[in-house]
């Protein structure tokens, strides 16, 4: 991947993320430094210099303030943000360590904090610079710094002990806490964009799918007039012979549904406006439609009793005219339709007498394309009709019907026009 500007996103996690997390070690911080200097200053009465060092934790706490604030802001994060971040924390904590030790402060090593965050989120010139940072820091508080107040150096001994073994508690949990949540949130993200790759993929091929689509239906229409008419002629010559006669008509009838579908697609190219027809005629309709495209396929229908406008979404019709297909192909004796309106929804099942599918055929149906029959089948359509529903914001789900085979139960948003 090539590399981008500073000012481009953090490529590891969003900025509530992100900053979210690092608020949250900030105030651990103040919090634990507040209550380490009344401990220091009233309970063993080493004295401090309480005024810089409260003016440093006041600071602090504003600087969280406005981070809070920034996160309500629907603004992403940059790299150098989150960088000036890391460097006003780290500065703040070399201070305190001035005013109180220095170096001989056994909570020193709690400068690396800063420096382990920017190594999981920032680029390594930024990590290298925060740790070059860090470095000097502790370099100068070997040196210069106010020390502790402690006569006793047997207490001071025992006090330094206790305190780094109590540093190396807070540092292992500060250091846990940002690490998990921030695997935690790589590892979802690893999975969306994943999802989203294997979404975009299967989104290329229905596009090209659908180029070809258009280029064939352009082509067809002059040779589908040709059949229409000839059969007609056809229909009309042979009237008295039945068997010639009726083959003549239900081919002139494939072909009139042929042309229907290709006007249809016309129709969308050109963005003409749908007509609204109640619920239960357009499925009716399409019902029909299908039935001349399929004769050989006996179908039960049970359709609903309603009235409401209903305006087809665009490539609903062949999504269902898919599934339909695919449970034609493996079962043509058996095929079942049902639908209903229920909490806002259209609920469509189709069922069939096929074979079904195994549990992991199940997982992946719509999703990548393979075949569940002989010869083909389920792939293609199966994938057209689920993105198809995916971008109406419906779904479809593959259960197995009583007494053997498949359902298909395509659920959609529907709010009707009064």
């Amino acid at each position: 991947m090539p590399s981008t500007p500073d000012s481009t996103l953090l490529s590891t996690l969003p900025a509530r993320a992100l900053l979210g997390r690092l608020l949250a070690v900030r105030v651990s911080l103040i919090a634990g430094w507040a209550a380490g200097i009344v401990w220091l200053h009233w309970g063993l009465a080493i004295r401090l210099p309480l005024l810089p060092m409260a003016t440093v934790l006041v600071l602090m706490s504003l600087f969280s303030l406005s981070t809070a604030w920034r996160l309500r802001q629907d603004a992403p994060a940059t790299q150098m943000e989150f960088l000036a971040h890391l460097l006003a924390d780290l500065t703040a904590f070399a201070v305190l360590v001035f005013f109180s030790g220095g170096a001989t402060n056994p909570f020193v090593s709690l400068m690396l904090v800063p420096v382990v965050i920017a190594a999981i989120s920032l680029r390594p010139r930024w990590v290298w610079l925060l740790a070059a940072v860090a470095g000097g820091y502790y370099a100068l508080l070997l040196f210069v710094y106010q020390p502790l107040a402690i006569a006793d150096p047997v207490a001071a001994s025992a006090m330094h002990l206790g305190g780094m073994w109590f540093n190396f508690l807070i540092s292992a949990a500060l250091i846990a806490f940002f690490v998990t949540r921030m695997h935690a949130a790589l590892r979802m993200r690893d999975q969306e964009l994943s999802a989203l790759r294997e979404k975009q993929l299967r989104d290329e091929r229905i596009v090209a799918l659908g180029t070809q689509a258009a280029l064939a239906a352009h082509e067809l229409a002059t040779p589908l007039a040709t059949i229409q008419t000839t059969a007609h002629e056809l229909a009309v010559e042979f009237a008295n012979d039945p068997d010639i006669g009726a083959d003549c008509r239900l081919l002139e009838k494939q072909a009139q549904a042929c042309k229907t579908i290709l006007t249809q697609l016309a129709a969308r190219a050109q963005d003409t406006p749908p007509t609204a027809l109640p619920l239960d005629a357009w499925l009716a309709a399409l019902i029909e439609r299908w039935q001349v495209l399929r004769p050989d396929a006996q179908l039960s229908a049970k359709l609903p009793t309603d009235r409401r406008d209903f305006i087809a979404p665009d490539g609903l019709e062949q999504a269902l005219l898919n599934v339909l297909n695919n449970a034609a192909d493996v079962s043509p004796g058996d095929v079942a339709f049902s639908a209903t309106v229920d909490d806002g929804s259209l609920v469509i099942d189709i069922a069939d007498r096929g074979p079904g599918f195994t549990p992991e055929q199940k997982a992946q149906a719509g999703r990548v394309l393979f075949s569940g029959k002989a010869g083909g089948g389920w792939g293609v359509g199966l994938a057209l009709t689920h993105a198809t529903l995916e971008r109406l914001g419906g779904d479809l789900t593959l259960t197995g019907r009583d007494g053997g085979g498949t359902r298909v139960r395509i659920r959609l948003p529907w709010s009707p026009i009064e």
